[in-house]
């Protein structure tokens, strides 16, 4: 059993050749241990010129790491976020009735994607008088919200918060709204969350947009049967 006086073994020359020479990734995956390896010795106050590009190929490579981890971890929250979608568009198809397509609009929907509140405000109809999530809206409503634009994602505007999301209109920090069309009437697809990160301008709205022509539909098919 060793004691406390043993010395730890060290490694020769030879022995560790013998590990770089067997797993060469250690020197090839760290960029200064690299570096100092073919550093060419010289003379002191002597510009490198090889030594300073190779300095630079390697904060450039460096970078290009980051970039790519980057890009990996993009390309798997995008994944993520569609495969909520696509899940959540899967649950709605289930609803059978447009009070059924209320509750899963306020509980489904808003659990899979992480919002607080979910809005379809219709101009000048109102489809269900207890609705939750599905309600009525001023003519007029869905221009001053929007403009002329179909969607718009960012901060919540404060003077609107109320007519969009109710009494948790004070809470909601950033929102995400897509225009509807209910066969001639305006309408609006609005989510909010309290979180002021969630949407922001410049975010993509492909997958937005595609939940809320496919709300849009479902409460089109409903709608005149309610």
């Amino acid at each position: 059993m060793p004691t406390s006086t043993e010395e730890t073994p060290t490694l020769d020359a030879a022995q560790i050749r013998a590990i770089l020479m067997e797993h060469p990734d250690i020197v090839r995956e760290d960029a200064e241990l690299f570096s100092l390896i073919i550093a060419p010795s010289s003379d002191e106050g002597v510009v490198d010129l090889a030594s300073v590009a190779r300095e630079k190929l390697i904060a450039e490579l460096r970078q290009l790491k980051a970039i790519n981890s980057s890009i990996v971890e993009t390309a798997r929250a995008n994944l993520a976020i569609q495969s909520q979608i696509h899940t959540a568009v899967l649950a709605l198809l289930e609803v059978d009735s447009l009070q059924a397509l209320d509750r899963k609009l306020a509980s489904r929907l808003t659990g899979a994607l992480g919002v607080d509140v979910c809005r379809i405000l219709i101009e000048g109809h109102a489809p269900l008088p207890d609705g939750e999530c599905i309600l009525a809206a001023a003519e007029g409503f869905v221009g001053d919200v929007l403009g002329e634009k179909v969607e718009r994602l960012g901060l919540v505007d404060p003077e609107r918060a109320h007519e969009l999301y109710g009494q948790q209109g004070a809470r909601m920090r950033s929102q995400a709204l897509v225009r509807l069309d209910f066969q001639g009437r305006d309408g609006v697809f609005a989510l909010a969350a309290r979180d002021p990160q969630l949407f922001q301008f410049g975010q993509g709205t492909e997958l937005l947009n595609f939940l809320a022509r496919a709300v849009e539909r479902l409460v089109i098919q409903w709608m005149h049967q309610s």
